[in-house]
């Protein structure tokens, strides 16, 4: 299996703080950069986040394919 080089604030996001969780997914041209000001505020307000990086996302071009 080859090794995936994630682009530098583009790796996934994730708190456990409550009971209560958050799924948050970036954007089709997107990545968990474009979405961690969002993660990061509800982490911040007591909620469990996650913010998965979608295969092909915050890596090359060529990993879309």
């Amino acid at each position: 299996m080859d090794e995936i080089t994630v682009l530098q604030g583009a790796e996934p996001f994730y708190v456990e703080n409550g009971k209560v969780g958050v799924l948050i997914s970036h954007g089709y041209t997107g990545s968990p950069q474009s979405m961690r000001y969002l993660a990061e505020g509800l982490a911040q307000a007591g909620f469990t986040v996650a913010l998965p990086r979608l295969k092909g996302h915050g890596t090359t071009s060529v990993d879309m394919a």
